[in-house]
């Protein structure tokens, strides 16, 4: 990881984990929305599997239309680290009750430039049979 040829090492798990529990578990609007100016650029895409959203707002509403729907008991957790390399990381995650198994997993892929992410990519599983 430290070895990028321009800009400094990027810390892809760090980045990630926080997109994933700052942003996309977090209840809180106001916590939510200064982690998305802290953590994506502002011209960010995200791209999921039938929706897309551009910029702060983008992932604000994305965010919100998933916890909205979610009961309270859901949280999100994720399998093993982040990894990635020239700019791109992926991070394999988790989504259900606190109390019980998944019922959504998942993998988000990001591109990161000078330290925010500016796209992510969504990947569903499909249900387990």
């Amino acid at each position: 990881m430290g070895n990028q040829q321009t800009g400094p090492a990027i810390d892809y798990d760090g980045l990630m984990q926080a997109h994933l529990f700052r942003v996309f578990a977090e209840r809180d609007a106001e916590r939510r929305r200064a982690a998305i100016r802290e953590l994506y650029a502002e011209t960010v895409s995200v791209f999921e599997p039938d929706a897309e959203a551009t910029g702060h707002d983008g992932v604000d509403h994305t965010v919100d239309a998933i916890l909205s729907k979610a009961p309270p008991s859901f949280v999100f957790g994720t399998f093993g680290p982040a990894i990635g390399h020239h700019g791109i990381g992926r991070m394999r995650w988790h989504f259900g009750p606190s109390d019980g198994p998944p019922v959504v997993t998942g993998l988000d892929v990001v591109e990161i430039v000078d330290g925010k992410i500016t796209k992510l990519y969504v990947f569903l599983d499909p249900p387990a049979a």
